[in-house]
């Protein structure tokens, strides 16, 4: 059976965290794709006017299983993200596991995070074995961490404040990945053969300090930018004072303790391997993206 016809039969795509920062890349990779596209969002009409997309969004919400058999309909694929965030996350991803399989969902991508295989206790672990004994042909993603948390959120709101990165990352190496590579290796997945039972580790293909990222992004911005390696207690403090809550914080130390010990150091050959191609380098990113940490206008 050729392709066209192959894709031709084949049902939906349910993107679930499709306003997410992994999500919307997805999207915008699967819009000449000729597949059928879901997007999930609990509020579909707030997020179809954020997202510039082709895709019809649905109503879902992780915390609703009522909303799951609505959503599921008529779909074949599905890529998950089940809250990397969440300590809990397989509280509420099983259940939708579940009504997968019930669905007669084929494949699903998911979402987990580099190293979770090594936790057994780990939700996003606990995720990948139930979906592995559901029956379900699955591929894991396991990134490293986004080279987009400097382009975004609160180490962006840093450094264009401060010039200055305030993180308990020691002097440890990570081998940052650009969201855009993590998407374009789950859109191969989703719509071409050979990725079933795999699971990919995708890291960029250098590891970097954070003294390091520091002068890449100061060279970009022509800007004196520097790192400030902070104490667990001296982050704790500063994340409090931020108004975070007590459970985001400690979940937040802990991620950065892994940094630390070398966890997040390796470097992956499985973006190169999917894609043919290199991962994006952080200097690259840095100089694409150079305006955001330029310094403000007076």
């Amino acid at each position: 059976m050729d392709r066209r016809r192959e894709k031709h039969m084949a049902g939906k795509i349910l993107i679930i965290g499709a306003t997410g920062a992994v999500g919307r890349e997805l999207l915008a990779r699967l819009e000449t794709s000729g597949e059928e596209v879901l997007a999930a969002s609990r509020h579909p009409a707030g997020a179809a006017s954020e997202v510039q997309t082709r895709a019809r969004f649905v109503t879902f919400d992780l915390e609703r299983p009522e909303t799951f058999a609505p959503a599921l309909d008529g779909v074949d694929r599905v890529f998950l993200i089940a809250r990397p965030g969440d300590e809990h996350a397989d509280r509420l991803a099983l259940p939708l596991i579940d009504e997968m399989k019930r669905r007669g969902v084929r494949h699903v991508v998911n979402l987990s995070a580099m190293g979770a295989e090594l936790r057994s206790g780990f939700a996003l672990r606990k995720v990948e074995l139930y979906l592995e004994d559901s029956g379900i042909g699955f591929t894991h993603l396991r990134p490293n961490w986004f080279m987009q948390v400097f382009s975004s959120g609160t180490l962006l709101a840093g450094l264009r404040a401060t010039g200055e990165i305030r993180i308990p990352a020691g002097h440890a190496k990570i081998s940052y990945i650009d969201v855009r590579d993590i998407a374009s290796v789950a859109a191969l997945a989703l719509t071409e053969p050979g990725h079933r039972g795999k699971a990919y580790t995708l890291t960029g293909d250098e590891a970097l300090d954070t003294t390091e990222v520091a002068q890449l992004l100061s060279h970009a911005a022509q800007r004196p930018l520097r790192y400030v390696p902070l104490s667990e207690d001296e982050a704790r403090s500063t994340l409090r004072a931020a108004g975070f809550p007590d459970e985001w914080v400690e979940r937040l130390i802990q991620f950065y303790r892994f940094v630390r010990e070398g966890f997040c150091a390796p470097v992956s050959p499985d973006v190169r391997t999917v894609l043919g191609r290199p991962a994006r380098t952080f200097a690259a990113f840095a100089r694409e993206h150079a305006s955001l940490w330029a310094a403000p206008s007076v």
